[in-house]
């Protein structure tokens, strides 16, 4: 697979692994028994430019395009849940893309120096695919813009420096979707308060439910122009999905590495399991299919490098990869029989981290949803 990268992707690719075995992978366990965000990781992270790699050089990014950081995306969560420290960036994506000079100046480079990580609000207690269904309000009073609601299931809600909010402008607009906008909210404001989610996987990345009451925004904190919130939302996910891959793919790439390692050591019947056919099916099956979903997200990354960024290919690859990953981690439990299940073994943590990835960014029913719309006519791209 190397062969299809240049030599500066190739350069980047074996700098982060290497990165990421000396200073993730030996504690990644330990961490994610705690809970904790490795803060450490994250500064150090920064200040090699992994953190916000695609962003420019002005807002303290590394300048690299999109395939770079989908390639430093999979090599961090090779740790698994550790390697959460690339979500901090979800926030500056709408921000980049959609932000006053002014913004930009102000927020980005609290992520990519490391001091502080973002994140984005859209989802609510009843209303998850549904973009247009949230409830949360924004209302415009005495030169400010006034925030009431709730959201729920956000990555990084309860740590953020500062959040990306969707809300309601226009409750009588009509079709719904054209009357919410977005707004950028510093942690902490008074009425603002996050409580962590406790989750099956994932430990290191924070999820919180997030509650808004009266919650005071400048006028200047709308992100773009009012009511075109769906929008930046829609293509906010063109991009993300591409890295919410990208983490899946490093995860199904752990689990195929402990997999093959411990089918060679293991023996049964005189002989290491590696030799017996339903053996080498599964770990066949397992490396073809990554091999496929990592030259889908490397298209698709290089489809938003050439300024084409393809809502399709962002959920093919999305729904893929997300797949392969639980795939693949099922096997990779299953190929070490009794220990897949034990702690002791770190595929039994792997398998907990790939669960969640075909819900979030929309789930794998929405994916097959857009593409199917998409080759059916009924969505233009």
């Amino acid at each position: 697979m190397q062969r299809f990268l240049d030599e500066e992707h190739r350069m980047l690719r074996n700098a982060v692994r290497e990165f990421v075995e000396k200073e993730l992978m030996p504690e990644a366990k330990e961490l994610d028994e705690k809970g904790e965000f490795p803060w450490d990781v994250f500064r150090k992270a920064a200040k090699l430019g992994y953190i916000g790699a695609s962003l420019p050089e002005e807002y303290g990014g590394a300048g690299m395009d999109y395939l770079s950081e989908a390639i430093i995306t999979e090599e961090f969560m090779r740790a698994g849940s550790p390697g959460a420290v690339v979500t901090a960036t979800l926030g500056c994506i709408p921000v980049f893309y959609f932000g006053t000079q002014e913004q930009k100046e102000k927020y980005l480079p609290v992520v990519t120096s490391g001091k502080g990580v973002s994140g984005i609000a859209i989802t609510e207690p009843n209303a998850g695919s549904d973009v247009a269904a949230i409830q949360t309000s924004a209302v415009k009073r005495d030169g400010k813009w006034v925030l009431n609601g709730s959201k729920e299931f956000i990555t990084n809600g309860n740590i953020a420096s500062w959040l990306v909010i969707a809300a309601k402008t226009d409750k009588t607009a009509q079709p719904a979707y054209k009357g919410i906008s977005n707004f950028i909210l510093e942690h902490p404001t008074e009425g603002f308060a996050a409580s962590p989610i406790s989750k099956m996987g994932m430990h290191c990345s924070p999820t919180a439910s997030i509650s808004l009451k009266d919650v005071e925004v400048p006028a200047e904190n709308l992100l773009g122009a009012e009511n075109m919130g769906f929008y930046q939302i829609a293509m906010f996910f063109n991009v993300s999905r591409v890295f919410t891959a990208a983490a899946a793919l490093g995860l199904a790439q752990r689990c195929y590495e402990l997999a093959l390692d411990y089918a060679k050591q293991r023996e049964a019947f005189g002989r290491p399991i590696a030799a017996f056919q339903e053996i080498q099916f599964k770990l066949a099956n397992m490396w073809t299919e990554i091999q496929a979903a990592r030259l889908l997200i490397w298209h698709t990354a290089k489809l938003i490098d050439m300024g084409q960024p393809d809502a399709a290919f962002s959920s093919a690859a999305k729904v893929y990869a997300t797949e392969i990953a639980n795939r693949v981690a099922y096997e990779a439990v299953q190929i070490h029989g009794g220990y897949g299940y034990s702690k002791e073994y770190d595929v039994e943590r792997y398998y907990r981290d790939a669960r969640m990835f075909t819900i979030v960014e929309g789930t794998s029913e929405i994916q097959r949803l857009i593409l199917g719309r998409f080759l059916t006519g009924r969505l233009k791209f």
